[in-house]
């Protein structure tokens, strides 16, 4: 019975990623900008969101399960750095980085660096 409602549900969740994935696609002006940023339509809030779980997906996952085994309890110090650091990154800066980026027209946060402002 376990099995049958894993199936399930692993057949519901692929068929609506699939779904979203359609609409996306529909919606899509397939350019550059529209593939790296989304046409740079989203909000604040996403932008931070997919920011946050793409840098800290493999830091959580294998480097914080790394370090709390090599160093115990006090690994939580570095996790808490972390979490203010996010923070105080994605309150004060994100508006500026936006703004250098659009003059700039930079895409990519390799390309953003690379330019000099002018």
């Amino acid at each position: 019975m376990e099995s049958g409602i894993t199936i399930f549900s692993f057949g519901l969740f692929l068929v609506i990623f699939l779904w979203i994935g359609a609409l996306a696609a529909k919606s899509s002006d397939n350019t550059e900008s529209d593939y790296l940023l989304g046409s740079r339509s989203f909000g604040k809030v996403f932008v931070g969101l997919s920011a946050g779980a793409t840098g800290n997906s493999g830091w959580i996952m294998i480097g914080t399960v790394g370090m709390a085994y090599s160093m115990g309890v006090s690994a939580l110090l570095m996790v808490i750095a972390w979490f203010l650091g996010e923070v105080t990154f994605w309150t004060f800066f994100p508006d500026k980085i936006n703004q250098i980026s659009r003059k700039q027209n930079s895409q990519t946060i390799p390309e953003f660096l690379g330019r000099v402002i002018k």
